[in-house]
């Protein structure tokens, strides 16, 4: 949707100033430093989706400026330009009415290259390594709960548990950080759809989550880092067995969350009892074994069918 310039002009700046306000809020109020790191983009996307990408770049320079100008110019790099990606990205897909589903994509890149770019921008500038640092806070965590443990007659973690808990934590940084790209652009892209329809410019949600369809060729890499864990088990801190991990991590999620699509299909469309839902909820997030359950649940569904969605392309079963 394009807009008169003067109209354009004005829109941008206003939308300006708001990035400027969240980035003075998450300065100086650290609270909701998290919340407004996450929601920084969305003035972006907003300019982007209403006035093209020309004027959300203009848009994320003038705010630029402004932070330079009023905090530092290191600040201006780090936050807006990097994290302005996101908005960049998100913004042009929903100017070119792209799917939510490309939309999602769109912005999980621009929060891929965000991160990336940050932890670079914070080594060369800052000599701050954000790995090291990461760590060294979990190290301090673990050793305050080992001497309250051990104020409190205790026994704390031994010096064994603490490796073992650090070499966890390494394999699964990675696919935690990959996996954060889309949950930064599925809150920023909730966010601007509900902005949007306020004003009268309305954008399409997902289908319901009991119709989600993921690829089949997902199965694929699922497989290949199984493989990867099998063959490099012997060598843990080969890049080999550290790559499947990962890929192994991040595929899990995928089938598990295609398996909770079936749970509640079998709820809501074969009328199974309503507790199921949150029953299989509880159980995959607190018991191992049964999130693998529904890992698997969720690769046979994608071999099989078992909705009969997939070959009709309905979005309802008959």
């Amino acid at each position: 949707m394009h807009y008169h310039k003067t109209s354009s002009l004005v829109e941008s700046g206003i939308l300006a100033a708001v990035a400027v306000l969240f980035t003075l809020v998450g300065n100086y109020i650290p609270v909701l430093d998290i919340i407004v790191s996450i929601l920084w983009p969305l003035p972006i996307i907003l300019c982007g989706r209403r006035n093209g990408l020309k004027w959300s770049i203009l848009c994320l320079l003038v705010t630029g400026c402004v932070v330079a100008v009023l905090l530092s110019p290191l600040q201006a790099l780090t936050q807006c330009v990097i994290l302005g990606l996101i908005g960049l990205f998100m913004g042009y897909a929903m100017e070119k009415q792209m799917s939510p589903t490309q939309t999602l994509l769109m912005g999980s890149l621009g929060a891929l290259l965000s991160t990336v770019l940050s932890a670079l921008a914070a080594y060369f500038f800052m000599h701050v390594n954000v790995i090291e640092v990461f760590f060294q806070s979990i190290d301090e965590s673990v050793n305050m709960s080992s001497e309250i443990f051990q104020t409190l007659g205790m026994k704390g973690m031994t010096d064994v548990q603490l490796a073992q808990l650090k070499k966890m934590f390494e394999l699964i940084l990675p696919a935690g950080v990959l996996l954060s790209a889309p949950i930064t652009a599925i809150a920023n892209y909730w966010a601007a759809r509900k902005i949007l329809g306020r004003m009268g410019d309305y954008y399409p949600w997902f289908p319901p989550f009991s119709l989600w369809q993921l690829p089949k060729w997902l199965l694929l890499p699922y497989g290949i880092g199984m493989m990867l864990i099998f063959f490099g088990q012997n060598y843990q801190d080969s890049l080999v067995y550290r790559g499947g991990y990962t890929l192994y991590m991040m595929m899990n999620m995928l089938l598990l969350v295609q398996g909770l699509s079936l749970i509640r299909w079998y709820v809501e469309y074969r009328h199974y009892p309503r507790i199921l839902l949150p029953l299989s909820l509880l159980l995959t997030f607190t018991l191992p074994i049964a999130s693998q359950l529904v890992v698997v649940l969720g690769a046979y569904e994608m071999v099989f069918d078992l909705r009969k969605i997939r070959k009709t392309g309905a979005n309802k079963p008959e």
